[in-house]
C-alpha cells in the first residue's frame, strides 16, 4: 500500500542564487527516518556534505515537520529544525511546539532545507504550495513579536511565522527560533545560523488535509491514546493545573534544584515557594494555553507590569533563577519576555551567566570586565539588562553571547563551565539522579535533558516503568529506552510529555493507521536506533570521541549533601561501568564507535 500522511516534497532554497526548488521525498527514505528529527539528521548526514562550518553559507539548515503533523492525533504539533551547532560543533536537533509544524505539513512541504547566504534580508512566504522570497531589510532589528505580526499582515492571517529577534540576527551562539509567541526551537544555536544567511523569517499556510489511511486502525490507536492521556495523573492533572514550573517543589524536595553554577542544591525553602508553580499560579497567572492538538495545555499565560505573555517554563525558573540565586518570579518574567523575543535559549543563557557569577564570586572578573554590573549570586535587578546586553552582543554581553564554555575558557577555568561538550545543563542536578548523569553524558548534542531521555521522569512520572533514581545495575537500559522514545516523539512531531502516559505500542499504531505503513513497534524501534546511529556518527566525523561523553568535573570531584548522604558520581566505580554498558547495549565498540551502517540497524 503506497504511503499516506505526507507529501512527499521538499523545498530546496538556496539563498545565494535566490532559487526555490521543490524535490521528491522517496517513499522508502521517508518510512527509514518518519520526519521531525529523524527526518532532519537523515538528511543531513546521507544526502548533505558534511558542514565543516555550521554558519558558513553551505551549512544546510533544515526544518521538519513531524510524521504525524496533519494527523488528529493528541500532541501532535510538533517540528524540528536540524543543523551543525555554531554553539558545539555536534549535530543538533532544535525542537518546538505550537502551530508551525502543522502548518508547514498542510502548506504542501514535509520539510524545507536552505542553504547559502542571501546579500540583503530576506524571508520565505510558503502558501497552499508556492514559494517566494522577499526582502526583509524593514524587519530586521525587529524583535520576534514584532517581526510576526507585521508578517502576518503581509502574508495572511492564518499564516504561522518562525522566526529569529536580534539575537540570531546578531551571532548570539545560542540563538533560537520562536514561533506563536513563546514556542522556541532552542537549543544548540539555530537561531545563529538562520540569522547567518540572512534569513529572517519563514511564513507558511495551507489548506492540505491527510486522510487516514486505515481508518479503523487509527480510530482504534487515536481513541486509546487519549484515553491514556486523560488517565494519567501526570498529564491529566499535574501539567494542566500548574504546567512545567510544578516541578521546582519536587526538584527542589529531591535536592535536584541547582544553586550557584551547581555548587550545591541548598535553598531556603521560603524561597522555593517563590519561584514554584502554585505562587505562579496565584500571582501572575491568567490562563492555560497549549500547543496544536494538545489536551494537556502546560503553557502559562501571565502578566507582569501590565505585559502579557508567556511565562516561565520550569527550565526558565531554574536555570535564571535558582541556579543564579534570584527568586524574584517577576523579575525572571520579564527577562523570559525579553528571551521570547531577541529569540535566546534560557538554559544556555541561565548556564553563562551563572558561571560569569561563579567567575565573580572567585575575583576572576571584576566590574571593569562587566561593565560595572556587581555579578554575585543573588544580585537583583540585572537579570532583564544582562538578558539584553546579551541579545543585542552589547558591552559585557558580546563575551556572554559565545556561550559558558567559551565564557570559562577566555578566564583560564574551563570547569566552571557547566556544560557537555559545550551545551549548558538544564536543571536537574547530576548526582541526585544516575540515570539522567548518563544521559547527560550520552546525549548527543550536548547537556540536555530531553535528548539525552529525560531520564529524571524514571524516578517521579514512570508509571509502572518507574526506577530509583539512585540505581546503577541496569540504568543503562533504562537511559537507553527513554532516549529512544523520545527520539520517536521528535520524529513523529508528538509532545515529549505524551509518552509519559504512552509508549511505543501506541505510537506504531497511530503511524501505521494515519500512513498505512506496514510496520509494528520492533521496527519503530529500530527506527530510533539508526536515527541515534547517525547523529553518533556525525559527531565522530565533527571530532567527537568516548572522553567527550563526560560530566563536568565538579560532579565527579565535589561532594553535596543529598537524601542524608554526601554524594558525588564516582568516576571509576560507577561511571565508567556505566558508561561501557551503555555502549554494549548501543552494539557500539568500547570506544563508542557505531558498526558501520546497514540496511538494518
Amino acid at each position: 500500500m503506497t504511503m499516506m500522511g505526507y507529501n512527499g516534497i521538499g523545498l530546496d532554497v538556496d539563498l545565494s542564487r535566490g532559487s526555490l526548488s521543490p524535490f521528491p521525498l522517496e517513499e522508502g527514505f521517508l518510512l527509514r527516518y518518519l520526519g521531525g528529527r529523524g527526518l532532519g539528521v537523515g538528511w543531513l548526514t546521507e544526502r548533505e556534505p558534511f558542514p565543516e562550518d555550521p554558519l558558513g553559507e553551505e551549512a544546510p539548515l533544515i526544518f521538519v515537520s513531524g510524521a504525524l503533523n496533519g494527523s488528529s492525533a493528541p500532541t501532535s504539533g510538533r517540528f524540528s529544525v536540524t543543523c551543525r551547532s555554531p554553539l558545539t560543533g555536534t549535530i543538533v536537533s532544535a525542537n518546538s511546539g505550537g502551530f508551525f509544524g502543522p502548518a508547514l505539513k498542510r502548506s504542501g512541504f514535509d520539510m524545507v532545507v536552505v542553504r547559502g547566504k542571501s546579500p540583503k534580508p530576506v524571508w520565505l512566504n510558503i502558501q497552499e504550495g508556492e514559494a517566494s522570497l522577499h526582502e526583509a531589510s524593514d524587519l530586521w532589528g525587529l524583535g520576534a513579536a514584532a517581526a510576526t505580526e507585521r508578517l502576518r499582515n503581509l502574508a495572511s492571517p492564518q499564516s504561522r511565522v518562525l522566526a529569529i529577534g536580534q539575537a540570531g540576527e546578531r551571532g548570539v551562539l545560542f540563538a533560537s527560533l520562536v514561533n506563536d509567541g513563546d514556542r522556541t526551537a532552542g537549543r544548540g544555536g539555530c537561531g545563529a545560523v538562520m540569522g547567518s544567511k540572512n534569513l529572517k523569517a519563514l511564513v507558511v499556510h495551507g489548506s492540505r488535509t491527510f486522510p487516514a489511511a486505515k481508518e479503523e486502525l487509527y480510530k482504534a490507536a487515536l481513541y486509546q491514546t487519549q484515553k491514556l492521556i486523560r488517565s494519567f495523573p501526570v498529564t491529566a492533572r499535574a501539567l494542566p493545573e500548574l504546567g512545567t514550573p510544578g516541578l521546582v517543589k519536587l526538584m527542589a524536595d529531591h535536592d535536584m534544584l541547582p544553586h550557584r553554577n551547581f555548587q550545591d542544591v541548598s535553598h531556603r525553602p521560603e524561597d522555593v515557594e517563590l519561584l514554584s508553580g502554585e505562587n505562579l499560579r496565584k500571582t501572575l497567572y491568567v490562563g492555560p494555553t497549549g500547543c496544536a492538538l494538545c489536551p494537556i495545555r502546560c503553557g502559562r499565560e501571565i502578566v507582569v507590569q501590565g505585559v502579557r505573555g508567556g511565562g516561565p517554563e520550569y527550565e526558565t525558573l531554574a536555570n535564571m533563577g535558582a541556579n543564579l540565586g534570584i527568586y524574584d518570579l517577576q523579575e525572571i518574567s520579564l527577562a523570559n519576555y525579553l528571551c521570547n523575543d531577541l529569540g535566546m535559549d534560557t538554559i544556555s543563557l541561565g548556564g553563562t551567566l551563572a558561571a560569569a557569577m561563579e567567575l565573580f564570586e572567585r575575583g576572576v572578573l571584576t566590574v571593569k570586565e562587566t561593565g560595572g554590573i556587581p555579578l554575585a549570586f543573588g544580585s537583583k535587578g540585572f537579570l532583564c539588562r544582562l538578558t539584553e546586553m546579551t541579545g543585542l552582543r552589547e558591552g559585557f554581553g558580546k563575551i556572554l553571547s559565545e556561550g559558558s564554555l567559551r565564557l570559562a575558557r577566555r578566564f583560564g577555568v574551563p570547569e566552571l563551565s557547566i556544560s557537555v561538550k559545550g551545551l549548558e545543563l538544564p536543571g536537574y542536578e547530576p548526582r541526585a539522579t544516575t540515570a539522567q548523569a548518563l544521559g547527560y553524558a550520552t546525549s548527543p548534542r550536548g547537556g540536555c535533558h530531553l535528548q539525552g531521555g529525560y531520564a529524571v521522569s524514571l524516578g517521579f512520572f514512570g508509571g509502572s516503568r518507574e526506577v530509583d533514581r539512585f540505581l546503577i545495575d541496569t540504568v543503562a537500559g533504562h537511559v537507553i529506552d527513554q532516549q529512544d522514545s523520545g527520539c520517536l516523539s521528535d520524529s513523529l512531531g508528538l509532545c515529549r510529555f505524551a509518552s509519559f502516559s504512552l509508549g511505543e505500542g501506541e505510537f506504531a499504531r497511530l503511524f501505521a493507521g494515519f500512513t498505512g505503513a506496514e510496520i509494528d513497534q520492533t521496527e519503530l524501534q529500530d527506527r530510533a536506533c539508526l536515527i541515534q546511529n547517525q547523529e553518533r556518527r556525525f559527531n565522530i566525523r565533527a571530532g567527537f570521541t568516548r572522553r567527550d561523553d563526560t560530566l563536568p568535573e565538579r560532579f565527579f570531584t565535589e561532594a553535596i549533601p543529598l537524601s542524608g548522604k554526601n554524594r558525588l558520581i564516582d568516576r571509576e566505580l560507577h561511571f565508567r561501568p556505566l558508561l561501557e554498558n551503555y555502549y554494549r547495549l548501543r552494539g557500539w565498540d568500547e570506544e563508542g564507535v557505531p558498526p558501520a551502517p546497514g540496511r538494518k540497524e
